[in-house]
């Protein structure tokens, strides 16, 4: 069977859909020698911040396009995907469903975080492999993404699980979203898109082609390496090693 794997929206396509803007995409050595200058030009077209928390929300999906409820829309998505994407491509009997979703609600409850395979095997009452394949199969029907350290990858086991973006978040637990974790789970959707994303050996959250480090942050003073790029949540900056955290969205 043929799987095809479509992308949801960037920040960039979701404000050009609301807005009738035509911005374009920007690489990601685009953005790290140029965003002071890239900031300031869309800046004087739109205010990204005015639609950066809506899509954090409700823009990943084109069912805001539609005048259906979003969230319940997006719910039963889920619920196909499971179905469809991990029940009939990956050939498991559907008893087992009822372990998957209670698998994927336990891992968005505590993300991101680290993967625990040996809590989550006692919690679903079901083999470390099991979970490691029912977590594989997760990631693969976009419904997580996994963070490994350098030099690793599947089978291994993650260093840490991600729900696969905010959207999924918000429409699970809509009064119930930590800020840190939402902002992270943004950033690395948007450059898990195009890049390389792995656990960074140093105190940042990803290390981006084996070179690169980035780190979620409040803006803050005198707390700047000279190896890591912050994503802060900011519509504008005047430091270098800062990025404001809508501009990751600018990637594709």
């Amino acid at each position: 069977m043929q799987v095809y794997n479509l992308r949801g929206f960037s920040f960039r396509e979701f404000i050009n859909l609301k807005t009738g803007l035509d911005i374009r995409s920007y690489s990601l050595d685009e953005i790290l020698s140029d965003h002071l200058h890239i900031s300031k030009e869309i800046m004087k077209k739109v205010n990204p911040m005015d639609y950066f928390q809506d899509y954090l929300e409700f823009g990943f999906y084109p069912f805001f396009l539609e005048k259906r409820n979003y969230s319940e829309n997006l719910l039963k998505t889920m619920n196909m995907m499971m179905e469809v994407d991990i029940l009939l491509i990956k050939q498991i009997e559907l008893k087992y469903l009822s372990k998957i979703r209670k698998l994927l609600y336990l891992i968005m409850k505590n993300a991101p975080g680290p993967a625990n395979i040996s809590q989550l095997a006692i919690e679903i009452q079901t083999s470390r492999a099991t979970i490691m394949n029912y977590i594989k199969y997760l990631k693969d029907a976009r419904l997580l993404n996994t963070l490994y350290a350098e030099e690793e990858d599947y089978p291994k086991k993650p260093k840490q699980l991600f729900v696969q973006n905010t959207n999924l978040m918000h429409a699970v637990f809509p009064k119930a979203i930590d800020k840190e974790a939402e902002r992270k789970t943004f950033l690395y959707n948007a450059l898990h898109a195009k890049h390389k994303v792995n656990m960074s050996r140093y105190h940042n959250d990803f290390c981006v082609d084996r070179k690169l480090n980035f780190k979620y942050d409040v803006k803050t003073q005198n707390r700047y390496g000279s190896r890591t790029y912050y994503a802060v949540d900011a519509p504008e900056v005047s430091n270098k090693r800062e990025i404001p955290l809508w501009m990751f969205g600018l990637l594709y």
